[in-house]
């Protein structure tokens, strides 16, 4: 990879570009079975800078540059696709990718799998720390060959989404599709985790040892295993009918489920990316209400299991889930369900005993 590789794209260490100057999409072809490549921008005026460390098996890189007019350039170029898997991992700030005709916004901690028949483009919008991890067909048949004929049966018996994905995309060859990750709102250990696998990666390629090899697989599996945790994500597998509102009011819907709707619009606006009154607008277009209303759904809808299935007094339920006025809890619970919250929880109980 040159120096002017920022400003003129026209190839990298292991990077075959085709049609870079066009105007309607571009092709990537890789060598090497993998490449890590990480990216850090502090901005995007003249003052700011671009860092770029790129490792693969065959060739290391390292860039540093001021930002010129050359990667405004290269921030607007067109879209590509390219002939092997591409996992993005947000380690810092946010970037906008276009994915097709659609686009999102991805902050830290967020991640995108994308297989090799969809175009797409990173648009870098301000700060930003990226890894990009390319895996080609031959190192993933590799990795599921391993998955199939490994020493435990443990291993043979796990269902990972994300080599499921993989899999099914080499074997159709032609689908449109692609996986989305979005970190757990509680799950502050997400950007610490992400980093250590980075490290580990870059490490490993970096400074190879007898056994390299097979601890860069093992890193990779285990970075799939954490990626496929619903705990720790929330994965979307996209295909491309599905528009970018449609993808954001599901991120808001697990974020709303996470905190029991008690999810605030500056902490929605925080997590997402995106401003409070759009947030507003994509709930009311799927949902046909505001962000308030909507987060009340499923205050309530906890409220209910909660007087179904533990003792805790009517006012203990109320203070957990952050309401401060009885009389309000009492009217919007009756509202959504019939019933007051002690009729609620007698009906619950009759029932039950009953059958």
């Amino acid at each position: 990879m040159r120096d002017d590789l920022i400003c003129s794209g026209k190839e990298s260490n292991i990077l075959e570009i085709y049609d870079l100057n066009s105007t309607i999409d571009s092709y990537y072809d890789m060598s090497a079975p993998l490449q890590f490549t990480l990216t850090c921008l502090s901005g995007l005026s003249e003052e700011d800078y671009c860092n770029i460390v790129s490792v693969s098996p065959d060739k290391d890189y390292f860039f540093s540059s001021h930002i010129s007019p050359g990667f405004h350039a290269f921030n607007a170029r067109a879209p590509h696709r390219h002939s092997f898997f591409e996992l993005m991992i947000v380690l810092e700030g946010t970037i906008a990718q276009q994915i097709e005709d659609r686009e999102c916004l991805y902050p830290a901690g967020a991640c995108c799998l994308i297989n090799q028949n969809v175009f797409h483009v990173e648009r870098y919008v301000g700060e930003a720390k990226i890894l990009f991890i390319g895996m080609s067909v031959g190192f993933i048949r590799d990795l599921l060959h391993t998955h199939q004929t490994s020493f435990f049966k443990r291993e043979e018996d796990c269902q990972d989404f994300i080599f499921q994905f993989m899999g099914d995309n080499i074997q159709l060859g032609k689908g449109k599709n692609y996986l989305d990750f979005f970190p757990a709102f509680q799950d502050e250990k997400c950007l610490s985790s992400l980093y250590d696998f980075t490290d580990r990666l870059i490490h490993a390629m970096m400074f190879p040892k007898f056994g390299s090899t097979y601890t860069i697989k093992g890193l990779i599996c285990e970075l799939f295993q954490y990626l496929d945790t619903e705990e720790r994500y929330q994965i979307n597998s996209i295909k491309l009918d599905f528009s970018s509102d449609q993808l954001l009011f599901s991120r808001i819907g697990h974020l709303m489920e996470e905190t029991d709707g008690r999810m605030s619009r500056s902490a929605l606006e925080k997590a997402l990316s995106y401003s409070g009154n759009y947030l507003n607008a994509v709930v009311n277009k799927y949902a046909g209400m505001n962000l308030r209303e909507y987060g009340l759904t499923f205050t309530l809808k906890k409220a209910a299991l909660l007087l179904e299935d533990t003792d805790q007094p009517v006012s203990a339920v109320e203070s957990q889930l952050g309401f401060s006025n009885r009389t309000h809890f009492y009217k919007v619970f009756k509202k959504k369900y019939g019933l007051t919250p002690g009729e609620y929880r007698s009906e619950k109980k009759k029932t039950a005993h009953e059958t």
